[in-house]
């Protein structure tokens, strides 16, 4: 009975404690609920959020890199679908696909806010170089709001919330470093004949007509001689021009019909004669120089027998005797005997011999005069009849190289140009031999090869960065054995232009002939880390980028040591430009590398490209191809602008 009566008091305690429990779990159950409602409903809006946020960032960004791409279509219809794709692939907790409304994609420009430090974003579609991205779960988008849980139990169904991103296409400081090496001449030149359609027809006609004579000034043929006895008369006609055409002729025109001057003449070199072309199935050209009627051929130690020279002679005045002791061979152990006769058969020289008959009567062409009357053509008896019309080198060296020249007569050029004298081999001379400014600026304005394509793309370039208003800085560095600093950083608010007449006014070989890719990096760098006139946001925002150009190789180590065939210095050179790069990187700059033509070290450019984060782009093939193709690039380049997210 105890434990009845014990066992009853009992259970009736339970009965008062599990009331008071369910009480106590009733009035807690809200608490409860809340707490769910606030963890997973707070926790959902806080990855929807998150999702929202990253969805709005990546649609900005990817949209912004659109807005470069001209070549493909409209940029603010380009960067809208762009955005539009990626909010449509990436979904938002709880909800699997997003779209965007109307309004929720824009372009715009965005400048920068000397007040407030940051950049404003103003819609447009005029060169638009920004996009603003929203994305939203609100009650008026097409999206709706996002759905809540436990939150329901206090009337609340969903939550509205949104993102909004705004990405820029980042201005950059931009320091083009170009090769002013003299192989920046070399796709104009004979020794690549065999490599490339060379234009170094058009390299002439670009030459000022009044830097030759051929007996008048306007460079065409002058009119037969009157009198043989005037030292001022020339022959009428060059060699290979009969019927006195001109002899200039247009690429592609008859010879024999075009009577334009093109370019200066000298003496009676008073025809280009034959174009030069390149068979690209072959490889190589269909070029003979043998057959080429604007050449002369006089070769050392053979009697000269070229038709065109004897008639020259004779139609100068010289006698039978004069014109035999000429073109003989016989004294040409003497290497100035030689040079000295060839400038006679070229008209650039007359010679004052003396000679008279057996009968002690003149047998010359010019009376008096220092001549000892033998068939040996002494210097004293040499009458210059035409001074060499350039800056720098001599009648006489022209003769020297042309007949010791190795760099146009072998590998890709025709061993059958030794001794072969004219228009052609002249330009050769002045573009391989006084190639700097000092000593042909005349080469400045000539459209040699590949540096008249580099001069075409840093134009266009430019005019395309003036034209989309990039804000933009870019400077000019050049380099040959030394680096050479040309244009400070500039951009089209700054007197943009100066860039393009600078470069314009270069030239392969401009300064000196050798390559140092290291010290045009080192230019860049230095030019490149000490860019001024930012403000401090926009210069935190820029990035800093390398166009490096080349066509060459680097011979030139750190020491400015330079040569073509030493390991090494070439080994040097090579190290000094890697370390360069590698101190540019150090320095926050990007190096973007373009090679031009098939002598490049492509091997290098893909290195330092490596090293910078860049890309090497190459280019080769026949000039019209490969000028094409740089300005193309050039307009990549000029395009592919790094984004960012300002906000």
């Amino acid at each position: 009975m105890l434990f009845r009566t014990v066992f009853g008091k009992k259970a009736g305690a339970d009965c008062r404690h599990r009331g008071a429990v369910a009480v106590m779990v009733a009035v807690m159950m809200t608490v409860i609920i809340g707490v769910a409602a606030l963890t997973v409903d707070i926790g959902a809006m806080y990855n929807a959020k998150a999702d929202l946020q990253r969805t709005a960032d990546a649609a900005a960004l990817a949209a912004a890199a659109r807005l470069s791409a001209y070549d493909e279509g409209n940029p603010a219809q380009l960067a809208v679908a762009e955005a539009q794709s990626y909010i449509a692939k990436n979904g938002v907790f709880a909800k699997q696909t997003l779209v965007a409304d109307s309004g929720d994609i824009e372009v715009g420009r965005a400048e920068y806010n000397e007040q407030t430090k940051q950049y404003d974003f103003s819609p447009t579609t005029v060169y638009p170089d920004a996009v603003r991205v929203r994305v939203r779960l609100t009650e008026d988008s097409s999206n709706g709001p996002l759905g809540l849980y436990f939150a329901r139990f206090f009337g609340y169904n969903a939550a509205e919330m949104s993102a909004e991103a705004i990405a820029m296409m980042v201005p950059r400081d931009i320091a083009i470093v170009a090769d002013l090496s003299a192989s920046h001449t070399d796709d104009s030149e004979l020794r690549h004949l065999n490599l490339t359609q060379i234009n170094l027809f058009d390299v002439w006609a670009a030459f000022p007509i009044q830097k030759g004579n051929a007996g008048v000034g306007n460079g065409l043929d002058p009119p037969p001689p009157g009198n043989p006895n005037n030292e001022n008369d020339q022959p009428g006609t060059g060699p290979g021009s009969p019927a006195n055409a001109g002899g200039n002729p247009n690429p592609g025109a008859d010879p024999f019909n075009d009577s334009e001057a093109h370019g200066p003449r000298w003496g009676w070199m008073t025809a280009y004669g034959s174009t030069i072309t390149y068979n690209e199935l072959t490889h190589s050209s269909d070029y003979n120089p043998t057959a080429d009627i604007g050449l002369y051929y006089i070769p050392r130690y053979q009697d000269t027998t070229d038709p065109d020279v004897i008639e020259n002679l004779t139609q100068a005045g010289y006698t039978e005797s004069e014109r035999n002791a000429i073109l003989s061979s016989a004294y040409d152990s003497s290497s100035s005997h030689y040079n000295r006769r060839v400038q006679i058969m070229l008209g650039l020289a007359g010679w004052r011999s003396k000679m008279k008959d057996e009968n002690n009567q003149r047998d010359s062409k010019y009376n008096g005069g220092p001549g000892d009357g033998d068939n040996y053509i002494d210097s004293n008896e040499l009458w210059q009849q035409l001074d060499y019309p350039f800056d720098s080198g001599s009648w006489s060296s022209y003769i020297d190289y042309v007949r010791n020249s190795s760099s146009m007569t072998s590998g890709d050029g025709d061993s059958r140009l030794r001794y072969r004298y004219g228009i052609k081999t002249v330009i050769n001379y002045t573009m391989e031999s006084k190639p700097s400014h000092n000593q042909t600026p005349e080469l400045a304005n000539a459209p040699v090869q590949p540096m008249q394509a580099v001069k075409d793309a840093v134009s266009e370039l430019i005019d395309m960065l003036v034209e989309l208003d990039t804000n933009d800085q870019v400077s000019l560095e050049g380099y040959d054995r030394y680096g050479r600093h040309l244009e400070d950083l500039v951009g089209s608010d700054f007197n943009f232009d100066t860039i393009t007449p600078h470069m314009n006014s270069l030239q392969g070989g401009h300064y000196d002939v050798w390559t140092n890719v290291g010290d045009g990096i080192q230019e860049a760098t230095r030019t490149l880390t000490n860019s001024g006139g930012r403000p401090d946001l926009a210069r935190e925002v820029s990035r800093k980028v390398i166009f490096l150009l080349t066509d060459g190789n680097a011979n030139t180590n750190q020491n400015h040591q330079s040569s073509s065939s030493n390991y090494n210095i070439l080994s040097q050179a090579r190290s000094w430009a890697l370390n360069r790069a590698q101190d540019a990187v150090d320095n926050g700059i990007r190096i973007y590398t373009v090679s031009v033509g098939a002598d490049s070290d492509q091997s290098l450019m893909d290195d330092i490209a490596a090293l910078g984060g860049g890309v090497h782009l190459h280019t080769e093939g026949s000039i019209e191809e490969y000028s094409t193709e740089l300005r193309q690039i050039f307009s990549i380049l000029g395009g592919t602008r790094p984004v960012e997210l300002i906000r």
